[in-house]
């Protein structure tokens, strides 16, 4: 199954790593847009953890004042 990955439209998710270390920074490795019908979402990961660790998946938040 090939895709495309080009994007034109922000995610509406976004995807972090949250290593089981204490105090230790979440690192963003991807990114999740809904399907066309609605009833999934497409992820494309640009790092896939090899630490022990958490992923969360995060509604995207765009800054303030950022371009709709």
């Amino acid at each position: 199954m090939s895709e495309n990955t080009n994007n034109t439209s922000a995610p509406s998710h976004i995807v972090w790593f949250a290593p089981d270390r204490e105090n230790a920074p979440w690192t963003r490795i991807g990114a999740q847009w809904p399907t066309k019908n609605g009833k999934s979402f497409r992820q494309v990961l640009t790092v896939v953890p090899s630490a022990p660790g958490r992923i969360f998946v995060c509604r995207n938040q765009p800054k303030a004042g950022a371009a709709a």
